[in-house]
């Protein structure tokens, strides 16, 4: 397992890309992410063969990337996600034994959240990051709320994300996206437009990040 941490990757590259039940095949699929500045890549474990996928790329995960597991739900998937080889664990929702469980193995965890006491639970509980989801029901202003309170909790907005709307919640005090939609080809002929879009996702990120 790469030894990299999380928190560095985000600093560099904040853009969480998710892969759920894609039409295409998985592990070309994140394979293309990582080649073109995708560093963090979730597959979720509704994905039918995501398991197999994580341990698939156990040892083939590039030095500077993580590939974690989504869509953990409950005790019995992160466990079959961590044995499977994920580097982080992200949650639609907060479940305090799932928190509990990654932490025991050292490993960080994505719990969702929306509301304010959600929020700080999810943050007291031990999260690494905070996912605010669904983020497009708040929008990027409520993060600016947020940030009077929680000035010091690392947030990654997920949910309706896209590259017209990036580069807002990233100057309201967001500091990772989270989104599947356009950087996850739906057939084998949109793996170049794929591969262009998170390009400039990345750029459009860093460069809201750098005007606020």
């Amino acid at each position: 397992m790469n030894q990299i941490s999380l928190s560095s990757i985000v600093n560099e590259a904040p853009i969480v890309a998710i892969v759920r039940r894609p039409k295409v095949d998985s592990v070309r699929c994140i394979e293309h992410l990582f080649e073109h500045g995708i560093r963090l890549v979730e597959i979720t474990m509704d994905t039918s063969d995501a398991v197999e996928v994580l341990e698939c790329f156990r040892s083939r995960v590039p030095a500077n990337c993580l590939l974690g597991a989504g869509t953990v739900t409950d005790v019995e998937l992160a466990e079959a996600a961590l044995g499977a080889g994920a580097s982080f664990i992200v949650t639609p929702n907060i479940n305090l034994d799932v928190i509990r469980t990654v932490r025991k193995h050292g490993i960080p965890v994505m719990p969702g959240a929306l509301t304010p006491t959600e929020i700080w639970t999810a943050s007291k509980a031990g999260a690494d990051f905070v996912k605010v989801f669904p983020a497009s029901a708040v929008g990027p202003r409520y993060f600016r709320e947020l940030r009077g309170p929680f000035a010091k909790i690392p947030f990654m907005a997920s949910g309706g994300i896209s590259l017209e709307n990036a580069a807002e919640f990233i100057k309201f005090g967001v500091d990772a996206l989270g989104l599947g939609g356009g950087l996850i080809p739906k057939s084998n002929d949109e793996f170049d437009q794929c591969a262009a879009l998170a390009h400039k996702l990345l750029d459009v990120a860093l460069k809201a990040r750098e005007s606020r």
